[in-house]
């Protein structure tokens, strides 16, 4: 008796179960606008609208599960367009080591799936959310480069899938690369990498063809407002172009090109050799010889500290080919300062020589005029007893000091036209 009872009220509940399961979604034929429905039982609208859909697939193309595992395509020699619409960049990061650039962002991407179109007025929405990629065929879009290279660094994966009723779909493309960069240090510390890195489809390389939206041609910059970096994005692209090893596929080319900001790094380069080239500048105006190889000596040593300084903080794998600008200057400073404290030198050695023969009037009256309009360098005129006739040294000195003073003119012209030309 009690196993009777107990097999009656099974049934009934199994009656009463089969009655309230509906795999249809029946219930939305009482149903007049989409927003008065609840967010669970929408969910469950939509998953019915999904099975509806993956059912008439299945028949369409002959297989289970076609929605999934097969491209929208059935007719012979088709392709399937994706449209990019735009492609973002949230964050990049550099590896000086290696000359590699990490870029995150998404690309947002759309095409046309004629499986995924229903009558709105019966279903009561315009829009369904597939809420896993791995429930659709989407393109396989990925990096460029071998699995086995790639599958430590670049990721791409899916999100936001929402399919139209009139079968366009949208999905945004989430990818974090490794792109490969040239980089140019000619304006070290404030240095140019340009990365690129390419995303291509590896199982339907010639069925999926791109085309850019809003772009000139084929060429589309990239929205960087939301970036996070201490790069400066000086400019950016998308291109599409044909790939490397078959000329019928396509893949889409990422490139950035970036300019490091660092303020403090340029003043901490820049400030030391400054002061040194400005005491090039002004060692002519310090007096005596003596005093003017002191001075460019010390220049000398301040320079080789800087220059030490600089070394410390070159990459470790250094600039390869180019040479920065900052370098050249360093050792454009360098090279006139030796010269001109080797001339110096020179200049004060022979004029402590004692000559007994006067220079030639000419050269004493222009010595004379260009000490008085120079006005850089002086000596004391030597003393003498006045009982020779023959002593010239005075005139010899004022002789060398325009000499010295001359050539001191001509180095500060030089490298003043000098640094001109390796700024800009």
């Amino acid at each position: 008796m009690a196993l009777a009872l107990f097999l009656v009220a099974a049934a009934a509940a199994a009656v009463a179960n089969a009655a309230v399961y509906d795999p249809d979604c029946k219930w939305r034929l009482n149903v007049t606008d989409v927003d008065d429905i609840a967010h669970h039982k929408y969910s469950v609208l939509e998953d019915c609208l999904f099975y509806k859909l993956s059912k008439e697939a299945d028949v369409m193309q002959g297989k289970p599960n076609s929605l999934m595992l097969l491209p929208p395509t059935v007719a012979a020699g088709e392709t399937l367009e994706v449209d990019v619409q735009k492609v973002v960049v949230r964050q990049m990061w550099m590896s000086e080591v290696f000359k590699e650039m990490h870029i995150n962002g998404y690309v947002g991407l759309s095409w046309k799936d004629r499986r995924l179109r229903w009558d709105q007025i019966d279903w009561k929405t315009d829009t369904l959310n597939i809420k896993s990629f791995g429930r659709l065929w989407v393109p396989d879009i990925n990096s460029e480069k071998f699995q086995t290279s790639a599958q430590s660094v670049d990721y791409t994966n899916y999100q936001n899938i929402e399919a139209r009723m009139t079968g366009n779909v949208t999905a945004r493309l989430e990818f974090r690369m490794q792109a490969q960069c040239e980089i140019d240090y000619s304006d070290y510390p404030n240095d140019r990498k340009h990365c690129c890195f390419k995303l291509r489809s590896s199982l339907y390389k010639r069925y999926i063809k791109f085309f850019i939206l809003s772009g000139e041609g084929e060429c589309e910059g990239l929205d960087v407002e939301q970036i996070r970096t201490n790069w400066h994005i000086e400019n950016s692209w998308v291109k599409k172009l044909a790939a490397d090893d078959d000329m019928k596929a396509e893949e889409l080319e990422i490139c950035v090109t970036a300019r490091r900001k660092s303020t403090t790094l340029s003043i901490e380069l820049t400030i030391p050799v400054l002061i040194s080239a400005l005491l090039i500048l002004l060692a002519p105006f310090f007096g005596k010889f003596q005093q003017q190889i002191n001075v460019k000596m010390f220049s000398i040593l301040l320079q080789f500290m800087c220059f030490q300084f600089l070394a410390n903080k070159t990459p470790q794998v250094g600039f390869g080919e180019s040479v920065p600008k900052i370098y050249i200057f360093y050792a454009f400073t360098l090279g006139v300062s030796v010269v001109s404290l080797i001339a110096t030198v020179i200049v004060s050695a022979a004029a402590r020589v004692v000559r007994k023969v006067p220079p030639a009037h000419r050269y004493t009256l222009l010595a004379s005029v260009l000490n008085a309009n120079v006005c850089c360098g002086f000596e004391e005129a030597p003393v003498t007893d006045g009982t020779s006739s023959k002593d010239a040294s005075a005139d010899w000195l004022q002789i060398h000091v325009a000499l010295n003073n001359l050539m001191s003119f001509c180095a500060v012209i030089v490298y003043v036209i000098g640094a001109i030309v390796i700024a800009f």
